[in-house]
């Protein structure tokens, strides 16, 4: 009896670990199964991700219903080699069978930012940030995995939102496409946010963030190359680090593509049209008879020329076109509005004034845009009622001599721009442009005009209110309230010496990148500067965004007769995030968001 016991309870502790060994390795195996569910479910996500970006830059300025994204092609086998008899299919499958579709339900449906599924028809509804401008639009990626584990299936529901998000460059202190140089000689605080959908380069401590800074490829804490202080240069240096918010160090981010346009995929200078080489196309005339990328299907065009209410155009006889918003040209044989608004333009225009750009080592050819008049005739037009500018008026003027090339030296200057017009305006061109004196300032004193301690961050007289300002062009640089033309003549000297001057405007520019030794000048030398700033002050608060590389204004930084650097009074103008300047300028990104396992 006592032998029967002892075998029937070894049997029974046996018969026990043999279940509970069958009972882990089933588990383990169930692991496993769910484990390559939601990997392979993770992966056929990726891929709708990549069809549902494609198919949202088509049509940048839209949101986009559910049954735009039906044709999103199903995961295959070649992706998932390693998956035996791989499958998928866009509805679902009966799971009750062994051996089920790998993929089923694979769909993107637009959502509300509750993520509760819109009408097939409806484009999502977005969330809205903290001004019309910043705004995000969400989808649902499904895809529901089975896989055969033991005798049955198991499931994975996979989910993930796609969020496509609307901002606006002005809500960066500094956004540069390109590579971004920070390398100030002097002190130097950014305040507002810093991004760069490129390489950002910082080496020296006298810079200092106080804000989020963000690059799209790498950081590294020393000189591009190209710069003579680079490894391998002829004056290499040794790197200092910047100093940022303790627990804000510069970090990676996603590209944020200007009108939601890969630029790398977008422009092309090897091939035959001249419509799609960089972003410096937002400055220039369409070419007829070749496609535009900057026209999405709907025919709305970003370019600055599309866009303005006003278009004035130079030619190399210095000839005058001025036309409307609707392609309507005005000249003095006009009547009746018409021939009021060609008078009011063409009286705020001062034609063929020369002054020496020692960066350019160069003469250059100026017409001279008085602000002033512009916003004499603004309000003379709304007191007589007139719809000389109101009709048409969006607040966007585009201004470019025609006659300019790289050797070709032609330029726009802006004058007595003290005081805007009360919703703001953007002036665009495809010339360098040269802002002369206080700019958006208002009239009488600017307190962060003087070297005192009068306060910096008043940058405007009192009673005055900043308005939404930009400057877009292939250049920008920066004439004091002191500059006279006549002292810029000398190839030799500085174009004078300048007096403190206050710039208050958002500003989008092209660079000149550091290359052969020559440094770029850095985004501390984003507005370019052309006299003698020695011990003077220059306050600037805006918003400074870099799109492309300039085609005219060419010339390298860093030679020693072009200006003294000034004292910098820098601020980010945080109210460009609420009250954006004229002109649609908008820059989007897609973003993988919430990842979950649906019930």
């Amino acid at each position: 009896m006592v032998v029967l016991s002892v075998t029937l309870t070894v049997a029974m502790i046996v018969a026990v670990a043999m279940e509970y060994t069958t009972t882990i390795r089933r588990n383990v195996q169930r692991s496993q199964g769910m484990q390559s569910a939601i990997a392979i479910g993770d992966g056929a996500l990726e891929s709708a991700f990549a069809s549902w970006r494609t198919i949202c830059r088509q049509q940048t300025n839209a949101a986009r219903p559910t049954t735009d994204f039906q044709s999103i092609p199903l995961p295959t086998q070649a992706q998932f080699p390693t998956v035996a008899s791989f499958t998928a299919i866009r509805g679902s499958s009966d799971l009750t069978l062994p051996h089920a579709p790998t993929v089923s339900n694979f769909q993107v449906i637009a959502v509300d930012p509750q993520l509760n599924p819109m009408d097939t028809t409806v484009a999502p509804i977005p969330g809205i940030g903290q001004s019309p401008n910043t705004s995000t639009w969400y989808y649902l990626a499904q895809a529901d995995v089975t896989v055969p584990v033991l005798r049955s299936n198991i499931t994975s529901k996979v989910r993930r939102v796609f969020q496509k998000e609307q901002l606006s460059p002005w809500n960066w202190a500094i956004f540069f496409v390109d590579t971004l140089e920070i390398q100030p000689g002097a002190s130097m605080d950014i305040s507002g946010w810093v991004h760069t959908n490129g390489n950002l380069y910082t080496g020296h401590n006298l810079l200092h963030f106080g804000s989020k800074v963000t690059y799209g490829s790498d950081w590294t804490v020393g000189f591009a190359p190209g710069d003579a202080r680079s490894p391998g240069g002829s004056n290499p240096e040794t790197p200092t680090t910047p100093t940022y918010l303790g627990r804000l160090p510069p970090a990676y981010d996603i590209a944020h593509q200007p009108f939601g346009l890969d630029s790398t995929l977008l422009f092309s200078t090897a091939d035959s049209n001249p419509n799609n080489d960089s972003y410096h196309e937002l400055l220039e005339q369409k070419v007829a008879g070749y496609t535009d990328p900057l026209v999405d299907s709907d025919g709305n065009s970003e370019r600055y020329y599309d866009q303005a209410a006003i278009k004035i155009l130079i030619d190399s006889s210095s000839n005058l076109t001025i036309k409307k918003f609707d392609g309507t040209s005005v000249t003095s044989s006009s009547t009746g509005d018409n021939l009021k608004l060609y008078n009011a333009i063409n009286g705020a225009i001062t034609k063929n004034q020369s002054i020496q750009d020692n960066r350019e080592a160069a003469s250059v050819r100026l017409t001279t845009l008085d602000i002033g008049a512009i916003v004499a005739s603004l309000n003379s037009a709304v007191t007589n009622s007139s719809h000389i500018f109101s009709s048409q008026w969006n607040g966007v003027i585009y201004i470019t001599d025609t006659s300019a090339s790289s050797s070709v030296r032609r330029g726009i200057r802006l004058k007595n721009g003290a005081i805007l017009p009360a919703n703001g305006i953007t002036i665009a061109s495809a010339n360098p442009v040269y802002i002369q004196g206080d700019y958006n300032t208002g009239t009488g004193t600017v307190p962060s005009n003087s070297t005192t301690n009068n306060d910096p961050t008043t940058p405007q007289s009192s009673g005055y209110t900043r308005k939404p300002a930009s400057v877009i062009a292939d250049a920008v640089n920066i004439l004091s309230n002191n500059w006279n033309d006549a002292n810029a003549q000398d190839t030799d000297t500085m174009g004078g010496t300048a007096s403190n001057t206050t710039v208050n405007t958002a500003i989008v520019s092209g660079i000149v990148p550091s290359a052969n030794n020559h440094y770029s000048g850095g985004a501390e030398n984003f507005p370019r500067f052309l006299e003698s700033w020695s011990n003077k002050t220059f306050t600037y608060y805006g918003s400074m965004v870099q799109l492309y590389k300039s085609r005219q204004a060419i010339g390298t930084w860093g030679s020693g007769n072009v200006y003294d650097a000034p004292i910098r009074h820098w601020y980010f103008d945080t109210n460009l995030q609420i009250n954006t300047p004229p002109g649609s300028l908008l820059v989007y990104s897609y973003v993988k968001g919430r990842w979950f396992l649906a019930n």
